[in-house]
């Protein structure tokens, strides 16, 4: 296969990523599938309820493959691409729900700033009651 070829096949695959948004079974992560087969690169072009999407089926799709023992590298890749975008428009409680979810909450500090800390904080306080123990 030459590298042209690849180069189409993951620009095609980005594209079916982004269709799979709105065209696909709310039960298939189609979305994120076709996501990993493609670039990878530059998600934020692709919109906002993109990402969404994105953070939605990565939470989920992470938790499958926790209990099935199956690596989550490439999942988390598209994690720290997501955050910043999240925490950059004002979004802190999506992103502080996906750092949740994928179980890196301690990469949190990274983002805050003075800006935002304070309403990622009382989100993080008013998630406490909804935390199984006090490890979470």
């Amino acid at each position: 296969m030459t590298v042209l070829t690849k180069f189409w096949q993951k620009n095609f695959a980005d594209f079916v990523s982004v269709l799979g948004m709105v065209a696909s079974d709310d039960d298939k992560p189609d979305c994120l599938t076709y996501c990993l087969q493609g670039s990878k690169l530059n998600l934020v072009s692709w919109g906002h309820e993109y990402l969404r999407c994105l953070a939605g089926q990565i939470g989920t799709q992470y938790q499958s493959r926790i209990e099935k023992s199956e690596p989550v590298d490439d999942i988390l890749s598209l994690v720290d691409q997501i955050i910043p975008e999240f925490i950059n428009h004002n979004e802190e409680a999506e992103a502080v729900d996906l750092l949740m979810e994928v179980e890196r909450l301690n990469k949190l500090g990274d983002f805050c700033n003075k800006n935002n800390y304070e309403r990622v904080c009382n989100y993080l306080l008013s998630c406490q009651a909804y935390a199984a123990d006090t490890e979470e």
